[in-house]
Parts: structure tokens; C-alpha cells; sequence
């Protein structure tokens, strides 16, 4: 009965990652230059010293250039302000957060309030512009409203490989790549939207206490029926996430991991746990076969569905990050990694216990 059940999971996965990433769509290229808004771009920035200044060198090259640039220092323990300050942006500070609000809602809420731009783009510190990035961005919001973009994660250590579910899960799960599009939420990284659209939905405010605010945005946006579309990165817009290695992965991913998890529905959750379960189905039978010395014939089967999760990542993955050949031919291990934190950010959220990230202790529970 346990091997059926096992072969019909795997069967399942197929179609179900089929499904989930029919179509991934990506940043288009600049289609008209007519006419754009004022920008005001907006960072949210705590204890990123290191990534700071390598996004404002970008935005100083940029080939449009925006209005202004504010970077809301969130109470930040280095030089994170400083950095701004010499790097050209105009700084705010978000050091008197009232009682409610997360940390990066309340920085983003006061850069907007102080922006003077009809457009206004959020943007997290880790990310990297190309010299058209943002006049991408820009021309994208001006040919249909508001976006949000999931950078393109590029990759360098050993340990950042182990992003690949983490990734795959983030687009799945937030309906961006289905046949119909559903998203369920907007990408926090970057999001462009107007004043005046923001303060219709009442900005970050009406999401102040959300620890997946970019997910709650949408929802407010889905709220007051104003629609957005979201798009997934390439070479010109990007990120490096968690270069600080395995700890930094592991708890910047179960932050928001179950969080996230709440806020999808049944349908698409179980279209991604087929897929998830197909492909530990097949690595376990693998496993299975070749431990059992059945020889070739008894490991021909499960090797070849193996090889074939192994393409089909490759075919999916390298269109949202840079990852290394090991990264698609081992993807037990990183999906080993996906299920330990899935699990512990469940657990965790369950519980109303906390986690330490950027040296504030969060709570997962609110």
C-alpha cells in the first residue's frame, strides 16, 4: 500500500510543477520611454552597511533618474546611515516606532509619507540594478500599474545553494507562474506603485503588524480591487540574499516560511505539495533501489524520474537564480534544508516563540 501511495505522489508531481510554473514572468524589456512619472525611490534599511552602498552606486549610474532617493535608517547598529549619507541618498530615521508596527512596515510608511514623487518604488538593500533597472521598472509600472518584482538571486557560496526550494517554493506558492496568474501577494524586495494607490490602500499602515507585509500589500491592494501584476528578475535586476551564510538562511527563511504558508489556498497548497512530495518520493526510491542491489534493471526506473526532477529543476531554476550544477544534481539536500525550516518556522508560529533577525527578536506568531 506505502509503494502506491508513494507512486502516485510521484505521478502527481509532474503535472503539478507543470502547472505551478507553466509560465514565469519576467521583467520586460523597455517597451516606450512616454512619458514617465516622478520617482521617489524608498529604502528601508537596518544594519545594511555592507549592501547599502553597492544598491545606491547602482542608482547613481541608473540611465533614469529618479526624483530623489530616501533611505529610512531603521534603527540600524553599523554604519548603515552614514553610508547613505556619503552615498548621496537623503536619510530619514524610523528610530520612534510606535507600539504595532513591524520594523521595515514602519520604515517604508515614513519614507513614503516624506516622498515628493507620484511614483513611489520600494526597494530592499540587497538588491542590484543594472544602468536600466529601474527605467524598467518604471516603464513596466507605466504600461500597466503597479508591480512588484522578485529579483533574480545570484548565488556564491556553498550555502546560498541551499535557496533553491526556498526560491521555487516562493514563486509557486504565490500563484506568479500558473497558466492564469492568481498572485496571492506582492514581492517585498520591489514594488512600484503610485501615491496615490498607496494611500488608498492606506499604505504600510493597514499592514503595520504583518510580518509577510509584501503578501498583506497585495491583499490590500486585491481589497480595494486595484490590480497589480508581478514579475520575476533576470541579470538587471538581482539580489543576493543571506550572504551572511547557513544562520542567515535559515532564519531569514522561516521568518516569513509558515507565515506565507497561512495565506495560500488550499488548492494551490496541495499543488505544491505534490510537487514537493514527488520529488522526495523519487529521491527515496531511489535510495530504496539501490540500497536493496537490485542491480540496474530494479534502479532504472526511479533513476530515470530522478534525472528527470533533476532537468526540470534546471529548466525552472535557472530562470529565477544563478545556482550551481550541484545545486539541481544533489536537490535532496536543499530540499532536506526546505522541510527542517518549513518545519521549525511552523513550529515556531504555532507556539508565538520568536526569532532573531537583524538583532531584533520577531515574533512569528502575530
Amino acid at each position: 500500500m506505502q509503494s502506491i501511495l508513494d507512486w502516485c505522489m510521484i505521478i502527481l508531481g509532474f503535472p503539478a510543477a507543470a502547472l505551478l510554473f507553466f509560465r514565469i514572468p519576467k521583467l520586460p524589456r523597455i517597451k516606450s520611454h512616454d512619458p514617465l512619472p516622478d520617482v521617489s525611490v524608498v529604502i528601508p534599511a537596518r544594519n545594511e552597511a555592507k549592501t547599502l552602498p553597492l544598491l545606491l552606486g547602482d542608482l547613481n549610474r541608473q540611465t533614469f533618474r529618479p526624483l530623489e532617493i530616501l533611505c529610512v535608517d531603521d534603527a540600524s547598529e553599523d554604519d548603515t546611515a552614514n553610508i547613505a549619507v556619503r552615498c548621496g541618498a537623503r536619510l530619514l530615521s524610523a528610530e520612534a516606532k510606535p507600539d504595532g508596527w513591524i520594523g521595515k512596515s514602519w520604515a517604508a510608511q515614513k519614507g513614503a509619507d516624506a516622498a515628493h514623487g507620484s511614483l513611489l518604488v520600494f526597494l530592499d538593500a540587497d538588491v542590484r540594478l543594472a544602468q536600466d533597472g529601474l527605467l524598467r521598472i518604471v516603464t513596466a509600472y507605466a504600461n500597466g500599474g503597479t508591480l512588484s518584482v522578485q529579483p533574480f538571486h545570484r548565488t556564491k557560496s556553498a550555502a546560498e545553494q541551499l535557496s533553491l526550494f526556498f526560491n521555487l517554493v516562493q514563486i509557486a506558492a504565490n500563484g506568479t507562474a500558473l497558466p492564469r496568474p492568481v498572485n496571492l501577494g506582492l514581492y517585498g524586495p520591489v514594488i512600484a506603485i503610485s501615491r496615490a494607490d498607496y494611500a488608498a490602500i492606506g499604505g504600510h499602515e493597514s499592514v503595520k503588524s504583518s510580518i509577510v507585509e509584501d503578501m498583506s500589500l497585495g491583499e490590500q491592494l486585491k481589497k480595494h480591487n486595484i490590480p497589480y501584476r508581478l514579475f520575476v528578475g533576470d541579470a538587471g535586476v538581482s539580489f543576493r540574499m543571506y550572504p551572511g551564510g547557513l544562520p542567515d538562511l535559515l532564519t531569514g527563511w522561516s521568518k516569513n516560511l509558515a507565515s506565507g504558508a497561512a495565506k495560500t489556498p488550499v488548492w494551490l497548497f496541495a499543488a505544491v505539495f505534490f510537487w514537493l512530495a514527488s520529488t522526495a518520493a523519487v529521491s527515496i526510491q531511489l535510495i530504496r533501489a539501490l540500497a536493496a542491489g537490485g542491480g540496474f534493471a530494479a534502479a532504472a526506473l526511479p533513476a530515470a524520474l530522478y534525472l528527470g526532477w533533476v532537468i526540470l529543476l534546471f529548466v525552472v531554476g535557472r530562470r529565477i537564480g544563478k545556482f550551481s550544477p550541484a545545486a539541481y544534481l544533489l536537490y535532496p539536500v536543499s530540499l532536506l534544508v526546505f522541510f527542517a525550516v518549513f518545519a521549525y518556522s511552523g513550529f515556531v508560529r504555532l507556539f508565538r516563540l520568536k526569532v532573531k533577525w537583524k538583532g531584533r527578536m520577531i515574533s512569528l506568531g502575530r
